[in-house]
C-alpha cells in the first residue's frame, strides 16, 4: 500500500500512518496506552495463546473446562469484545446459567491478561476505543493529527473498527471509505455489512462515488457473479462492467466424488499449460473448507504438480518456532504467563507439572506472574530443593538474556538464547525429526536478521509485533511456480488468470452452518460465492460432485443453488475424457437441463453400499486370508486395499473380484 501511494504521489509518504486497524492500534497503545494502565511492553497473544490463557483463567475461576471448552468460551468472549462489551457489561446481560459461567470466565480472563501484561487481538482495537473515550485529550490529539481518514475494505469492519473511525473523524468529518457490500464475508468474526450500507445515514453530507468498472475479469465472469449476487435484497444497486467484453464461458464440471474432482482439475491445468503456454502460478483452486484440500494435494503430488497451500500449518505455528518465540516474548515481558508455562521445562529442567501448578498457586496468592513468583519461593513449603534450584536457575538464565536484549542486536540475541537455554543442543541430536525442526529454527534466525540494524531492544519488540500481526495470505509467494490452493475466505484481494471453485454443493457452498442461520447466513454465502467468482481474470470453472466424503463418511451431494442462478448463455458443460457415457444422466446436456430446471438429482447413478470397512478380515479364493486396510467408493463402485497374510498387499475393485472375495466367517 505504501509503495502504491508513493508511486501515485510521486513523493515519499513520510509521516503518513498506513496499516491495518490492528497494527495502528498497537502503535497508539505503545505510545499512549499507559494512560489506561496498559504497559508499553505488552505482549500480543495469538489464537493459541488466547485459548491457553482462557484455560488458565477458567481453572482459576473454577469453571469446568470439560463442560465449557476453552476455545468456545474464548470465541464467545471475542464476539462480546467486538461488540465493545466489557466483562461487567456481558455479565449484566448474560442471563442463563451458561451465560453466567461464560461471564465468570470472561472476568477471570481479563485478570489473567492484566497480570501477564498481555493483550489479545481484539484488545488491539477495543482498548484504543477505551483510551479515546476515557481520555478525551488523547482522542483530540489524534483527531487533530489525522485531518483525513481513509479506510479500505470498509465492508469488513466490526463494531470496534466502526467506532474508531467515528471517533477519529468526529472533529473534521473528512472520512473517505472504500468498500463493496457484495464482498462482506467476515460476519463470523464480527464484521457488520450494515456499517457500509448505512454510511450515508451516519454521514448525511457524504458524496457517493460508484466504482463499477472492473479491470480484472471478463464481462462473462462479471455477469455470472452478478447473476448470483443479485438475489441478495439488502445491497447497494450496482452491476460491474469492463472493457474486456465477451470471454470464455463459465464451465460447470460434474464429477462423481472429490477424487474425480481433483483429477478433473489437474487434468485441465495440464491441458492449458500445454495448449496455451501457461504457468502453474496462473491457477488457483478455491474451496469452502480447509479439509477439501486433502484430495487435491493427493492428486497434485501424484502428478508431480507443484502447489502452494495457503492456510495450512503456518510457519509461526510450528512447535519449535512457538518455543523460540515464547523465549523471546518472556525476555521482552517477564509477566507473560503463557510463554513462561510453555518453555519453563523446554528443554527438560526437572520442572514438572506439579511444580508449575504450585508456582501458579503461589503467583495467584501474591497476584504476580509465575516468573515473578520464582522470587518468592520461600513462601511455599510444597516444593523440594531440586525444584527450587531448577526454577531459580531458569530465572537467572532469563534475567541474563534480558540484560543481553538491552545491548545485543536481535539475531545475536536469538543465537544466544538458543545456546544458553539448551534448545540448540536439544534439537541437534542427529534425529531426522529434530534436524527438520532445527532447519526451521535457523530460518527464524534468518528472519530475525532483518532487524539487525534496529537499536536494542526496539528490534525485539518490532519483530514480535510483526510476527503477531502476520496473516495466512502473507505466506503466499507470487514468484513461486505452483498452483495456489486457498479457501474462499482467504482469497479476497487476490486474482488469477484461471480459477477453479471446488465443492459447489448444498451444505458446502452454501455451507450448512450458514444455511441454519437463515437469510443473513445465506446472504453472506452468496457474497462468498461472488468473491470467489470475481477472483478469475480469464477462465472460471465451477465443480460439483454427486458424492463427497464429509465428516469421515461418504454422503450424497446436491448441486449448489448458486449454479442454478447462472443463465444458460453464460455457461458451458464440457465433455471430458473418462466422463459419463452417452445416455448417462450426468452427460452435459442432461446436467445443463437439470440445473436450469432446478432439479439436479443428488445421485443419478445407482451406487451399491460399501461392504467392507477398515480392519475387517476377509477371505480370497486365491490369496487366502487378509485384513482390509482401506475401502473407498469410486465411480465404478467399491475399491478395497487388503493386506493378505501370505500374499502381501493387493488392491481390488469389489465388483471385479466377485464371489472370489468374501468377508471371513
Amino acid at each position: 500500500m505504501r509503495e502504491r501511494i508513493e508511486a501515485l504521489l510521486g513523493t515519499g509518504a513520510t509521516g503518513m500512518w498506513l496499516g491495518t486497524f490492528h497494527s495502528i492500534g498497537v502503535r497508539i497503545l505503545r505510545r499512549d496506552g499507559t494512560a489506561i494502565g496498559i504497559p508499553r511492553d505488552f505482549t500480543i497473544y495469538d489464537e493459541a495463546d488466547r485459548v491457553a490463557a482462557m484455560r488458565r483463567a477458567m481453572q482459576a475461576a473454577g469453571v469446568d473446562d470439560k463442560r465449557y471448552p476453552p476455545a468456545q468460551v474464548a470465541h464467545a468472549v471475542s464476539a462480546a469484545k467486538n461488540e465493545l462489551q466489557s466483562a461487567e457489561q456481558y455479565a449484566a446481560t448474560a442471563g442463563a446459567y451458561y451465560g453466567a459461567r461464560i461471564a465468570e470466565a470472561f472476568r477471570a480472563y481479563e485478570r489473567e491478561l492484566q497480570t501477564a501484561g498481555a493483550l489479545d487481538f481484539d484488545d488491539l482495537l477495543v482498548r484504543v476505543v477505551e483510551l479515546f473515550e476515557d481520555v478525551p485529550d488523547i482522542a483530540r490529539r489524534y483527531q487533530h493529527r489525522f485531518q483525513h481518514i481513509f479506510v479500505d475494505e470498509y465492508q469488513d469492519t466490526n463494531r470496534a473498527q466502526y467506532r474508531l473511525v467515528q471517533i477519529l473523524g468526529a472533529a473534521h468529518g473528512n472520512v473517505t471509505v472504500v468498500g463493496d457490500d457484495d464482498q462482506s464475508i467476515y460476519g463470523w468474526r464480527g464484521a457488520d455489512v450494515r456499517n457500509i450500507l448505512s454510511f450515508q445515514k451516519d454521514h448525511p453530507n457524504a458524496t457517493v462515488v460508484t466504482l463499477d468498472q472492473n479491470y480484472r475479469s471478463t464481462q462473462v465472469i462479471l455477469d455470472a457473479a452478478h447473476a448470483v449476487i443479485r438475489h441478495n435484497t439488502e445491497r447497494a444497486a450496482k452491476k460491474l462492467w469492463t472493457e474486456r467484453m465477451g470471454g470464455e464461458k463459465v464451465r460447470i464440471i460434474s464429477v462423481y466424488d472429490e477424487t474425480e474432482e481433483a483429477v478433473a482439475i489437474t487434468s485441465e491445468i495440464e491441458r492449458l499449460i500445454q495448449a496455451e503456454d501457461m504457468s502453474y502460478e496462473d491457477f488457483a483452486v478455491l474451496y469452502r473448507t480447509n479439509a477439501q484440500s486433502r484430495a487435491l494435494e493427493d492428486v497434485l503430488l501424484r502428478r508431480g504438480i507443484p502447489y502452494q497451500l495457503i492456510g495450512g500449518p503456518r510457519f509461526y505455528e510450528r512447535r519449535e518456532i512457538k518455543d523460540v518465540l515464547a523465549y523471546l516474548r518472556l525476555i521482552a515481558n517477564p509477566r507473560d504467563a503463557v510463554s513462561f508455562a510453555r518453555i519453563v521445562n523446554v528443554p527438560r529442567r526437572k520442572i514438572g507439572d506439579r511444580t508449575v501448578q504450585e508456582l501458579e498457586r503461589l503467583a495467584r496468592r501474591h497476584r504476580v506472574s509465575p516468573f515473578e513468583a520464582v522470587g518468592r519461593l520461600d513462601d511455599t513449603e510444597e516444593l523440594g530443593p531440586g525444584a527450587i534450584s531448577a526454577l531459580e536457575g531458569f530465572r537467572t538464565m532469563i534475567d541474563s538474556l534480558r540484560a543481553d536484549a538491552e545491548r545485543l542486536p536481535l539475531p545475536a540475541l536469538v543465537e544466544e538464547l538458543l545456546v544458553e537455554s539448551g534448545y540448540k543442543t536439544m534439537l541437534q541430536d542427529g534425529t531426522p525429526e529434530n534436524e527438520e525442526r532445527w532447519r526451521n529454527v535457523t530460518e527464524l534466525v534468518g528472519l530475525a536478521g532483518e532487524y539487525a540494524d534496529a537499536e536494542p531492544p526496539e528490534g525485539l519488540q518490532s519483530f514480535l509485533e510483526n510476527v503477531a500481526l502476520v496473516s495466512d495470505v502473507d505466506t503466499l509467494d507470487p514468484d513461486k511456480n505452483g498452483v495456489t490452493l486457498i479457501t474462499l475466505h482467504q482469497v479476497k484481494g487476490l486474482e488469477f488468470p484461471v480459477v477453479f471453485i471446488a465443492g459447489m454443493e448444498e451444505g458446502l457452498m452454501p455451507h450448512l452452518r450458514a444455511m441454519e442461520e437463515g437469510d443473513a447466513g445465506l446472504a453472506e454465502e452468496r457474497r462468498l460465492a461472488y468473491v470467489g467468482i470475481t477472483r478469475a481474470r480469464k477462465r472460471l470453472y465451477l465443480l460439483h460432485a454427486f458424492r463427497r466424503h464429509l465428516y469421515g463418511s461418504p454422503q450424497l451431494a446436491e448441486a449448489s443453488r448458486f449454479l442454478r442462478d447462472l443463465p444458460a448463455e453464460l455457461i458451458e458443460i464440457p465433455v471430458r475424457p473418462g466422463g459419463p457415457p452417452p445416455g448417462d444422466p450426468r452427460t452435459p446436456g442432461a446436467v445443463h437441463r437439470a440445473i436450469h430446471a432446478h432439479a439436479v438429482r443428488p445421485n443419478p447413478v445407482e451406487v451399491l453400499p460399501q461392504q467392507y470397512g477398515q480392519g475387517m478380515r476377509v477371505q480370497h479364493r486365491k490369496f487366502g486370508a487378509g485384513t482390509v486396510l482401506k475401502s473407498i467408493m469410486t465411480r465404478s463402485g467399491e475399491e478395497v486395499t487388503i493386506k493378505f497374510d501370505d500374499a502381501g498387499l493387493k488392491i481390488f475393485a469389489v465388483a471385479d473380484a466377485g464371489p472370489a472375495l468374501t468377508p471371513a466367517q
